[in-house]
């Protein structure tokens, strides 16, 4: 499997054309200083329009974090805001059904947000859509920083517009290039960072020094701190009133930091429902890219056959797309993914990271570390059962105080600020109006 990513890094580096713009330090500081002089100048002719064209790319609805700002964006007379459903994780040893599967889930979702969209791929003609062309964008969200799409959909292509891009998730780990010294990160027009942590590390890190970076808070947790927002009952109906569990599995079963419990734990998740299923609900919300690794580890039978059986039983389900609502109508998370340990700390109830070995404590960046110890921790089934019977049922959340203080100190916008308004004042301010 490790043979098989370096291939595809080198295939996506041919495909992309960036090979010498990731590998050479010096080239690449010359090239974001020469795109800055053009996004200036960007700038400066566009102040003159009344209306500006904004295209959002969505390639999954679990990852996608800009429905607030899109939202402000719809009802002001400023902004024309247009979704666009892009393929994702396009690579060399894709699974084109599961990709096509992935896109028509991403523009069901679209559909039922009452978005204005349009798919990237023409059914019909079985080729792909040049978006540009078609929306002709002044200023472009991108969902996500990997070239894990195809080259017409990345920011290169996008490079006389106005670039954006907010974390998918919240940085807690020390993968510091990935997160921030990518070309993608340097060449953005705007990164927008979660706290003051982050805004540090793209100073600390990247070629541009942070020159892009601008603090906004977590843009996916509006919904859960602003007080507005009425979450969807998503929850499989039941006889009788059960605490709800989330268990979210990481995707790193193959390479990097092996967070995931996955492997070891799969059988085990769905005993531990029957063993439990007068007492509690879980939904099983795996991150979008295991089911890729587990088509490649597994085969495409077997995975299909282990997903299913989670929405077979009485008291499991199967959560594969956006997880707002299942955050805040659930009671308590399972998890062992990186950007969830700081997540759903928003919701400020109890959580349960499952630690797979000493490794995974090495790897945390400070606000992470921060982070994981607000969790309660297991290193075996048998502390996660504890957790489920003493903590979620039986109510003995000992941790409650302290995460609740942590929310205040670190989470919640100091000045009352939602991400989207800051995004929305950024724009304006930059554009003049």
């Amino acid at each position: 499997m490790k043979l098989l990513t370096a291939i595809d890094a080198i295939y996506k580096n041919i495909r992309f054309g960036d090979l010498f713009l990731a590998l050479s330090p010096s080239y690449q500081r010359w090239y974001v200083q020469r795109l800055r002089k053009r996004q200036i100048q960007f700038i400066l002719e566009k102040r003159s329009q009344t209306r500006y064209k904004v295209l959002f790319f969505l390639q999954n609805s679990s990852i996608w974090k800009y429905d607030t700002i899109y939202r402000l964006m719809e009802h002001s007379e400023l902004f024309d805001p247009v979704v666009a459903v892009s393929p994702y994780n396009v690579h060399l040893f894709y699974d084109n059904d599961e990709c096509l599967r992935v896109m028509r889930l991403a523009e069901g979702f679209a559909k039922s947000q009452g978005y204005n969209y349009i798919s990237s791929y023409d059914y019909d003609k079985k080729r792909w859509k040049d978006i540009k062309s078609e929306v002709k964008p002044d200023i472009v969200f991108f969902s996500k920083p990997y070239k894990d799409t195809l080259p017409k959909y990345h920011l290169y292509h996008f490079q006389d517009c106005l670039t954006v891009y907010a974390l998918y998730g919240i940085n807690c780990i020390d993968i510091y290039r990935v997160n921030y010294n990518l070309p993608f990160n340097n060449l953005l027009w705007k990164l927008l960072v979660e706290t003051s942590f982050q805004k540090g590390f793209a100073e600390q890190y990247s070629l541009c020094k942070g020159d892009n970076a601008e603090i906004i808070g977590a843009l996916g947790t509006e919904n859960f701190i602003n007080g507005k927002y009425v979450p969807t009952d998503v929850w499989k109906p039941q006889a009788k009133k059960k605490k709800r569990i989330i268990w979210a599995p990481h995707h790193t079963v193959d390479y990097l930091f092996n967070f995931s419990n996955f492997l070891v734990y799969c059988e085990d998740m769905l005993q531990l429902a029957e063993d439990y299923k007068d007492k509690i609900q879980i939904a099983f919300k795996p991150h979008p890219v295991l089911k890729v690794k587990l088509i490649n580890i597994w085969g495409k039978e077997k995975t299909e056959a282990y997903y299913n059986r989670w929405n077979e039983l009485e008291n499991t389900q199967l959560e594969e797309g956006n997880y707002t609502d299942l955050f805040l109508t659930s009671d308590a998370l399972i998890h062992d993914c990186a950007s969830f340990t700081a997540e759903y700390l928003y919701t400020q109830k109890p959580v349960l990271f499952m630690v797979r070995d000493e490794n995974v404590l090495k790897h945390w960046n400070p606000f992470g570390e921060q982070c994981f110890n607000q969790h309660y921790h297991a290193h075996s089934m048998d502390e996660i059962r504890h957790f489920i019977e003493d903590v979620v049922i039986a109510g003995n959340d000992t941790m409650r105080g302290q995460r609740e203080q942590f929310f205040k100190q670190y989470l919640y916008p100091a000045d009352g600020i939602m991400p989207s308004e800051k995004i929305f004042n950024i724009l304006k301010n930059a554009l003049g109006v």
